[in-house]
Order: structure tokens, then C-alpha cells, then sequence
């Protein structure tokens, strides 16, 4: 029996994931950062949704602090591991990019952007868990920035003014050209390095055997679109060149990146219900058993098309300085949050720092 907190064991007992970090680390709380995203991509865990697990637990104790979240299962890099030649196939990584994309406009909707986009932060669902199996989830939100902010209110959405120049942030192999030149990411760089880890999952990377940091940048800042998608399928082709077109305000088209993993799985008969390269016939068939519904990235147009945030430029002078002063106290209450409450499925309960 599968809910949305973990997964039961054969004794009745429910199994989770737990994420500790010391209170001591340097550079801010990743899990207070990776609660707040989760918190809202969930609706505080009252909406049970698809590509990102959900909290069930969170607190802060006096030496550290931790996480009780949905279990989930193998992660992309030791799933392609797992494919013959280490590579998988058209008919499994555009189902996996689907989900992957599903999961990023998830995110991106609530007004964030990932900033580390690699094959380890993408995880399958736990395999006794029958409605998360052969989902996709995107993990590990410890390096996401706020792009914009909600007033709660409206439910209307401002663009927080983007840095003229920032820090590097997120993994060598996979980020966008544009954080080489320490350009402030947007959401047009989290699907830039998805379409690198697809390249990868499909043929690997022009720089993936290079280990110097400056040969990496050397390529992926200098070569042409054309070299870098050589040996991927001609149908993805018009990403790239689109997302370069973009800036860190503009809403990237995510209904042309969905359109093109189509046109490969219509090239090569993919059904959603196919086995992924790492399943048999019979365990999706045991999952399916348990399981019928569609997923929704099986049908998702409306979806991709959808635009909760509707940002494609810079805020005004006054906008910017109006938001900056809304960012700073939503921060603040997110402090009073992480510091001082324990979180429970969906509700934030007062309740003193137990001493360890």
C-alpha cells in the first residue's frame, strides 16, 4: 500500500527518506531552501504532485536539521549506467526528457529555478511505489534561486531584478554558456542543461571526457549548435537555438522543447506504457496492475501552454524596488518558519528546539 508520505513495508511500517545537514555549514541552509521550494511546488503538501517528492517531516534541532520526504529510487546517471553501451535509447530518454521538462515548469511556475541540472537530480520513483515508479522527479533544490515573487493576494507574479554579474552555480558539465559568463541564470538555463543531459543519456557530451575546467568552457562557449547536437536527433535540433534567443526574464518555450521529444517518440512508436531500457515487460506490467491511471506528463499540451507566471521582460525601476522590499520580508517569515516551527505534512507546528 502505497501514501503520500513513504512507502509500506511489509510489517505496516511506512518508509521515507531522511536528509540531514549540520547546522554549522557554511553558505546558508540547503534544506531550508530545498523546504521552502518543495513547500510551495506542494502547496505545502496538500497537493499531491507529480515530479517532485512531498515532505512529510521537517525540523531544526540545536546541532542540526532534517528532512522526511518521499522515498524515491535510482537516480538517471546509475539508471544509464545500468543501459547496454551506457547509452539510452530514443524511446526511453524522450519519455525521461518529457517527465524531466514536466517537472522543471513545475518548479519554474512557482517562481524558481533549479541552477543544477544534472542526471543525479533526476530520480524514479521508489519501485513498490506503484504511482510513483515510472515517474521522474526532479530533486535536490539546495542551489535554487527565487526569479520571481507571488503576492499573495493576486496571485499575480513580479520579476526580481536579475544581478549583474553572479557566482558560479551548479555542475561544470551540464551548466548553460551563460554561467561561464557569470550571467544570472533564468529558466531558459535549467532546460540549456537539460538538453545537455539528454545529449548525454543519448550519445554523451562533445566535452565529456575532458577533465580541465578550461577546455570544458573553451567548447561549450565556442562551439556551434550544429557540433554540439552532431549525433543527436534532428528533431530536438531547434531547441538550442531558441533558448539561446532567450534572456534571464524570458519565458522560454517549453511547448517547442515538449513538441520536439514528441516528434522522436512518434519517430519510433514510443508509448508511455513501454519498458523503459531498464524494465521488463513483466515489471510493467506488475506496476500497471497497481496502478492504471495516466500520468499527467502523458498528455500535458495544456500544460506546456499554460502560463501562471507571465514574465518575458525586466521589471520596471519601481517594480524592482517594490519587490526587493516583498522578497525581504517573505524571507524573513521563511526564517521565522525554518527556525522555529516543525513541519507536518502539510502544516507548521510552534514547538521548541529539543536539545541533542
Amino acid at each position: 500500500m502505497i501514501d503520500e508520505d513513504g512507502v509500506e513495508s511489509l510489517d505496516g511500517k511506512k518508509v521515507a527518506a531522511l536528509k540531514i545537514e549540520s547546522n554549522a555549514v557554511e553558505g546558508g541552509s540547503a534544506i531550508k531552501l530545498e523546504m521552502q521550494v518543495l513547500s510551495l511546488v506542494t502547496d505545502n503538501g496538500k497537493t499531491p504532485t507529480p515530479h517532485v517528492p512531498l515532505i512529510s517531516h521537517a525540523a531544526k534541532r540545536t546541532k542540526f536539521c532534517y528532512l522526511v520526504m518521499t522515498l524515491l529510487g535510482d537516480n538517471l546517471k546509475y539508471l544509464k549506467q545500468a543501459c547496454k553501451n551506457e547509452r539510452m535509447t530514443e524511446k526511453t530518454w524522450s519519455r525521461v526528457g518529457v517527465q524531466c521538462l514536466y517537472g522543471l515548469k513545475l518548479v519554474h511556475d512557482k517562481g524558481f529555478v533549479h541552477r543544477d541540472i544534472k542526471p543525479n537530480n533526476f530520480v524514479l520513483g521508489h519501485r513498490d511505489d506503484a504511482e510513483r515508479a515510472r515517474i521522474v522527479h526532479v530533486l535536490d533544490f539546495g542551489l535554487s534561486r527565487q526569479y520571481a515573487y507571488m503576492n499573495k493576494t493576486t496571485g499575480e507574479f513580479t520579476a526580481r531584478k536579475a544581478r549583474g554579474t553572479a557566482e558560479f552555480r551548479g555542475t561544470l558539465r551540464y551548466v548553460s554558456p551563460n554561467v561561464h559568463f557569470k550571467l544570472e541564470q533564468g529558466r531558459q538555463d535549467d532546460l540549456w542543461s537539460l538538453f545537455y543531459v539528454l545529449i548525454e543519456l543519448h550519445c554523451g557530451l562533445p566535452w565529456q571526457t575532458d577533465r580541465d575546467k578550461s577546455m570544458v568552457e573553451e567548447k561549450k562557449c565556442h562551439m556551434s549548435d550544429k557540433d554540439v547536437c552532431l549525433n543527436f536527433p534532428a528533431e530536438m535540433h531547434c531547441v538550442l537555438p531558441h533558448l539561446r534567443e532567450c534572456n534571464v526574464y524570458t519565458r522560454p518555450d517549453y511547448s517547442l522543447y515538449y513538441g520536439a521529444l514528441l516528434k522522436v517518440m512518434k519517430r519510433t512508436g514510443t508509448k508511455p506504457t513501454d519498458p523503459y531500457d531498464w524494465e521488463t515487460p513483466e515489471d510493467v506490467k506488475k506496476v500497471l496492475a497497481k496502478n492504471s491511471k495516466s500520468a499527467a506528463w502523458e498528455e500535458a499540451s495544456e500544460f506546456f501552454n499554460s502560463d501562471p507566471v507571465k514574465i518575458n521582460e525586466a521589471p520596471t525601476r519601481k517594480t524592482a524596488d517594490k519587490n526587493q522590499t516583498k522578497l525581504v520580508a517573505s524571507n524573513k517569515d521563511k526564517e521565522n518558519l525554518s527556525l522555529k516551527t516543525v513541519y507536518r505534512g502539510g502544516e507548521a507546528e510552534e514547538k521548541e528546539d529539543e536539545q541533542l
